[in-house]
């Protein structure tokens, strides 16, 4: 049984103050640290700490459309010639899914550059303004058709990688490879999940509705943010565990428990990136360590990636976190199943050869 001996609150702000603050590769919100030279972290024989998060805030000051879901692996052949490209949805915050699904329609029509493409009226789905919750599929599909003339693309295939790359590949002629393919596109469309290298998976069904159009179709909702909760996580070792996919961007065995440093799974809205507990929250880590004086904190995607964030927002903008810490001391109580019996101490006088003598003695009973 552990009994709490302390308790303290340490409030952190990481908003720049004068010169910038962060060095090397902290950033002030993927990346920062607490120094505590002046008055260390400790815990005494037979102790130990736990540090909790009762509270995090910060502005949503990055995209949900960003690097991380933004891309699509095109290849088509036209004029008997193999092309492929990589569509890349423009990094921003997008209304609604009717928005994205007009984003995407437009990035193809641009993409396959060899023919006059324009969306056929009233086959784009979601249709441009549809928000999630109307009653509709929310699935995509657009018709593109040239004016007439037969658009002379076949062998189109969309993909949504989500698989390291062989970095090593040389890619075909007009074929761009790209340098990271481990994206979550899939889940920002509604595309089928591509989780190996594989040249003739479809991600989305594209197939000649007649020789002047081009029928495109997904295969399940689209989403506005594929992020739903951010994961802070510290450098000391701790006790937690978690499932080995949320801490690295590759293909895992999604559901194997490994060791953990996470310390806070931060939820986030259109505006505000935080939560509000009080002493009970689920959010802590308990510390072995007798002597802290600089703890650093990360903060990542469900996959380990650090969060995109437009160029300079954390030194120069209003990119940054606020929160508090609680540090309680505890001290480790003895075995539960050992018999505490107590000790008495009691007096005893004898007659002994006429002399008085007094005995001190003490026995567990």
């Amino acid at each position: 049984m552990s009994v709490l001996i302390s308790s303290q609150d340490i409030y952190v702000s990481t908003q720049q103050s004068g010169s910038a603050s962060a060095q090397g590769s902290d950033d002030g919100f993927n990346r920062f640290r607490i120094a505590m030279n002046s008055n260390p972290l400790t815990t005494g024989n037979n102790q130990y700490g736990r540090l909790s998060v009762t509270q995090f805030s910060a502005y949503r000051n990055f995209y949900y459309v960003n690097e991380w879901n933004n891309k699509i692996w095109l290849t088509y052949s036209h004029g008997g010639s193999n092309f492929g490209k990589i569509i890349e949805l423009t990094k921003q915050d997008y209304t609604n899914i009717g928005d994205i699904a007009a984003e995407f329609s437009a990035k193809l029509i641009a993409a396959l550059s060899q023919a006059t493409l324009t969306v056929k009226s009233g086959t784009q789905s979601p249709a441009a303004g549809f928000v999630k919750g109307q009653t509709g599929s929310g699935i995509f599909g657009v018709t593109l058709e040239t004016t007439g003339a037969a658009h002379g693309f076949t062998n189109v295939k969309l993909q949504c990688r989500q698989y390291l790359q062989d970095p090593n590949l040389t890619p075909p002629a007009n074929v761009e490879q790209g340098a990271y393919g481990f994206n979550d596109s899939y889940a920002l469309l509604g595309g089928k999940r591509i989780g190996t290298q594989d040249a003739a998976a479809e991600s989305f069904t594209a197939v000649n509705g007649a020789t002047d159009e081009l029928v495109i179709t997904g295969f399940f909702p689209l989403q506005r943010t594929t992020t739903q909760y951010l994961y802070m996580s510290c450098s000391e070792n701790t006790s937690n565990m978690e499932s080995q996919n949320i801490s690295a961007a590759q293909p895992l065995s999604d559901t194997h428990i490994v060791s953990s440093s996470i310390i806070a799974k931060i939820p986030l809205n259109d505006t505000l990136i935080g939560f509000q507990q009080d002493q009970s929250t689920p959010f802590f880590v308990e510390l072995d360590n007798r002597h802290i004086s600089e703890i650093l904190f990360e903060i990542k995607d469900h996959h380990g990636r650090t969060i995109d964030l437009i160029d300079g927002v954390t030194t120069q903008g209003n990119m940054f976190s606020d929160m508090v810490f609680n540090w309680e001391v505890y001290s480790r109580g003895g075995n539960p199943h050992e018999l505490q019996a107590p000790v008495k101490n009691y007096n005893i006088e004898q007659n002994t050869m006429a002399v008085n003598v007094r005995a001190n003695t003490g026995d567990g009973f």
